[in-house]
């Protein structure tokens, strides 16, 4: 991988259908007494798509993307330069809410071509609005076309992670997963002590027959005995011990297309001022374990 560190570490500021939108926002959401985001297209008893994990979950934040506006009490819109990819011939690419749509069920994150080497991606997250801590992380996505150098990401942050104390305990990058590669493989990977001369991250890379055709299943399960990721009901990956934040901090939730740092697909072949490629997020559902 690229030491940026990998997709999102060039600017801390700290995945496919058709064309840009203008992005419409409002309020779609409500809290309950206990302060759980509903929304009341999700099935109160849903649980996991994952027999592994058992049951008895209790679901805590939910946006089925039914209602074809942005959930702005769930959800900010990224607006920001993200750096530059030269090896694909993208001088400048960034997150831009003219890429953020929510229509037909589905939130799409559009990929673009401006001019000759720009990219414009799509990108929202839940910092302010909503952090996760223990529990069950799930979303249904059909991943944007890695053939035109643009990666689906699903994946978590924390405000604290750049505290170095040699560990993730006081927070972390969680990439839940990356679709970087043609081929059909996804890497999953833990960064925690910042970006810079302390970082450490760890990662699995892993064959994923059939990824990039239709939508699969994401998720991702955090307890006391580590982090645990899952495709389609299948365990992935598994992290403990250092690279596992505690309970109490804050990680928020983020949903991105990036320009790849595989260094795979062609973008400059493709036309000037064209749309490439867009990530579908059919529903994203967070739930914690009933006491």
């Amino acid at each position: 991988m690229e030491k940026e560190y990998s997709m999102k570490g060039i600017a801390f500021s700290l995945v496919i259908c058709v064309g840009i939108a203008a992005v419409t926002f409002s309020v779609c959401g409500k809290m309950d007494s206990s302060g759980r985001w509903i929304d009341k297209s999700t099935p109160v008893d849903a649980q996991p798509c994952n027999k592994f994990v058992g049951s008895g979950w209790k679901l805590e934040f939910r946006d089925e993307f039914n209602d074809g506006r942005i959930d702005t009490t769930k959800w900010v819109v990224k607006d920001e330069y993200r750096g530059s990819r030269p090896e694909l011939g993208i001088e400048r690419w960034f997150f831009k809410p003219e890429a953020v749509e929510e229509r037909d069920g589905n939130l799409f994150l559009d990929v673009r071509k401006v001019g000759k080497d720009t990219m414009y991606c799509g990108s929202v997250y839940s910092n302010g609005k909503y952090y996760i801590h223990h529990g069950y992380a799930e979303a249904r996505i059909r991943l944007a076309d890695i053939r035109m150098s643009a990666l689906t990401a699903f994946w978590l942050q924390s405000l604290t992670m750049r505290s170095i104390d040699g560990t993730g305990n006081d927070g972390a990058e969680i990439d839940i997963f990356e679709s970087a590669y043609t081929s059909d493989t996804i890497i999953t990977t833990i960064h925690i002590d910042g970006y810079e001369e302390a970082h450490r991250e760890k990662n699995f890379r892993y064959a994923a027959p059939g990824i990039h055709e239709d939508y699969h299943i994401w998720g991702m399960w955090w307890d006391d005995d580590g982090i645990r990721i899952f495709l389609d009901g299948e365990l992935k990956a598994e992290f403990d011990g250092i690279w596992v934040p505690r309970k109490e901090i804050d990680e928020y939730l983020y949903l991105s297309t990036v320009a790849t740092f595989s260094g795979e697909g062609d973008f400059v072949s493709q036309p000037a001022d064209s749309s490439l490629t867009q990530v579908c997020f059919d529903y994203v559902r967070v739930w914690t374990k009933s006491r």
